[in-house]
């Protein structure tokens, strides 16, 4: 194999295997508002590199705790776990966008996007990134809920798709009044 060959073949497995990792290790996004609620989630992967079985994230949601009837809920979404990059990841290596599925007095799915790291991530640190949102204008009045869905994490190339492997339980919620 030639050396270039040999270079792009370790960065190809190299690339799998952050993937797998970060899939697994969650997506750490952070921007405080006015409720945050933290629940632990099984997730299922598929893709190159993709970790077998059911590997648990921590999910936290902020999410308004109030709205008018037809405002729009501005949402962030953050996901934890103490694995480590297994190579150094360079900062905006990484992106990822996941979904947020609504239930009670509004239906349907928003997907959070614009996550990436800000900063370059040593092989053995855990990764952090941010700067997810979904924004979700809500126009039926009651409590509307948010509970976690799927999570695509890319990086060098590579996507590990991950889906709830069971029931997720419920996020958080707001209450829309009339307005």
């Amino acid at each position: 194999m030639s050396t270039e060959r040999t270079k792009r073949h370790r960065r190809s497995t190299a690339g799998a295997t952050v993937v797998a990792l970060l899939a697994t290790a969650g997506i750490g996004l952070a921007a405080p508002q006015a409720s945050a609620d933290s629940v632990s989630v099984g997730y299922t992967c598929t893709g190159a590199g993709a970790p077998s079985g059911v590997n648990p994230i921590q999910v936290t949601l902020n999410a308004p705790a109030t709205i008018a009837q037809g405002g729009t809920a501005n949402l962030t979404l953050s996901a934890t776990t103490q694995m480590t990059a297994p190579v150094d990841l360079p900062a905006g290596a990484v992106t990822a966008e996941a979904d947020i599925v609504l239930g009670g007095a509004n239906s349907g799915t928003a997907t959070a996007t614009g996550f990436t790291n800000d900063s370059a991530v040593p092989s053995g640190s855990t990764v952090s990134v941010s700067g997810g949102t979904a924004s979700i204008q809500l126009n039926d009045v009651g409590t509307t809920t948010y509970t976690p869905g799927a999570i695509a994490v890319h990086v060098f190339g590579l996507t590990v798709n991950c889906t709830v492997a069971d029931t997720a339980p419920v996020l958080g919620s707001t209450e829309v009044t009339a307005s």
